[in-house]
């Protein structure tokens, strides 16, 4: 082993700590592993290279030399493999993703032709095309193309696969990682046939590339989590970003439950006041229900005006939403209350309905490719939102199977669930059962409603 040759070996190390950085921070993302997988075989690759092959007289190459190759095909197979990841995590809508998903896999073929002929031929890959660069003019042999035209078409097909991804438009965080690796692949692979003292520099400004794009990824995916994780459950914000939207939203039918809120006196409100003072207020309204909808584990869904919908038991499943359901809507009452009371005029008073309903929907993606929406359809959320339009301000309403969900709990101190008169709500045949939540030790206030 040449410990003279400082460079390459540097770049070995560079190379495997960013593939341990990248685990790291994302250890739970399958295209964080694939892609650290892919650092460490170009480490893996360049050390093997420059230690135990180039600096070997060919005649002199023991039989398993053909083995330093594996490194080259596993950075190959791994790349292609990560950006076979990162189409599954961009939803496609209606485009067709057979193409892409074939050329990954051809990338990965060719990968292995080109390790079949170092195999096959190590002393001519030692020859023909390591540091085939070194000498001026180049020659290209033929033994040269047997290696580099399995390299190319590999690396081609991966162009191929990114220029597939850009179709669907994807995120301005992962445009940039793909735009990073699409510009230092080459520059990477290049290094195998430069002069050692050239490729130093290529391989180094390649793996720049990959850098830059990836911790560019990771700043802006670290903002966007932040922004998710206001509106969204932490849970459900971490599962988009390991498994993807697409995986994350798939269509099911799961027990839910709903909970629904809305404003009373909004609109006069909002028409009497300038519009600039209004849109303040709605981002403070709205910023307060995404922290409290993120404790309980809630996915807001709709935002309507001064009307939101947020769900529990999905995308991800839970076993106790009715119980967080109704405490979720405790607290938009005793925290969004006083809120809507700093804005308040004594003409035009400000007060908060909340219905909260448990059932069966069916939740996942409706859409077009270029727009995409998480749904949930059933009568729960129809109840939900009736209930909530026949809550009066300060009011909680739950229906017959949050109710029956949470019945067998022990008391919550702090409210208890009282029975109301049967409804007659919008869209529903027949009374509906329902139930309001109240204070647990009331202090002169009516039971029918809790403090706002």
């Amino acid at each position: 082993m040449d410990f003279a040759n400082t460079a390459p070996n540097v770049l070995s190390i560079v190379s495997v700590g960013m593939a341990l950085a990248f685990v790291l921070s994302d250890r739970r993302s399958m295209s964080s592993r694939m892609l650290a997988a892919a650092l460490v075989s170009i480490g893996v690759s360049i050390f093997a290279n420059t230690n135990w092959v180039e600096p070997v007289d060919p005649a002199d190459l023991p039989p398993w030399s053909g083995l330093c190759a594996l490194a080259d095909a596993l950075a190959l197979i791994f790349s292609a493999q990560w950006l076979l990841y990162i189409r599954r995590t961009i939803p496609a809508g209606n485009l067709d993703t057979r193409a892409g998903d074939w050329l990954v896999r051809w990338a990965q073929g060719f990968a292995l032709l080109y390790l079949l002929a170092s195999l096959a031929a190590p002393e001519l890959r030692a020859t023909a095309f390591l540091t085939s660069l070194d000498r001026w003019p180049p020659a290209f042999p033929p033994g040269f193309w047997l290696f580099a035209i399995p390299v190319m078409l590999s690396m081609f097909s991966m162009a191929l696969v990114i220029r597939l991804i850009m179709f669907r438009r994807p995120e301005p965080s992962e445009a940039i990682r793909l735009l990073g690796f699409f510009v230092g692949s080459p520059l990477i692979a290049l290094g195998l046939i430069l002069p050692p003292e050239l490729a130093a520099y290529t391989t180094s400004t390649g793996l720049m590339s990959l850098l830059v794009g990836a911790v560019q990824y990771h700043v802006l995916e670290g903002q966007k989590g932040g922004f998710m994780k206001r509106f969204m459950a932490p849970q459900v914000a971490d599962l988009v970003r390991r498994k993807g939207l697409q995986h994350t939203m798939a269509s099911d039918t799961l027990d839910i439950s709903v909970v629904a809120c809305d404003v009373r006196g909004f609109t006069r409100f909002a028409e009497a006041m300038p519009s600039r003072q209004v849109i303040q207020g709605l981002r403070s309204y709205y910023d307060r229900i995404g922290t409290i909808a993120a404790r309980h584990g809630a996915t807001i869904k709709d935002y309507a005006g001064d009307g939101v919908l947020m769900l529990l038991g999905a995308p991800v499943p839970s076993d106790n939403h009715a119980q967080a359901a109704v405490a979720l809507a405790y607290d938009l009452q005793q925290e969004v209350a006083p809120l809507l009371a700093s804005w308040s005029l004594p003409e035009l008073p400000l007060g908060m309905g909340v219905g909260v309903a448990t059932g069966e929907a069916t939740v996942g993606i409706v859409g077009s490719a270029s727009r995409l929406e998480y749904a949930a359809v059933g009568s729960v959320v129809n109840r939900a939102a009736r209930l909530c339009d026949a809550a009066e301000p300060g009011q909680v309403l739950l229906d017959a199977g949050t109710q029956a969900a949470t019945a067998s709990l022990t008391p919550h101190p702090e409210y208890r669930v009282l029975p109301e008169e049967p409804m007659t709500l919008k869209g529903f045949d027949g009374a509906v059962t329902a139930y309001s939540l109240a204070p647990a030790h009331p202090t002169g206030l009516a039971t029918k409603s809790l403090a706002s």
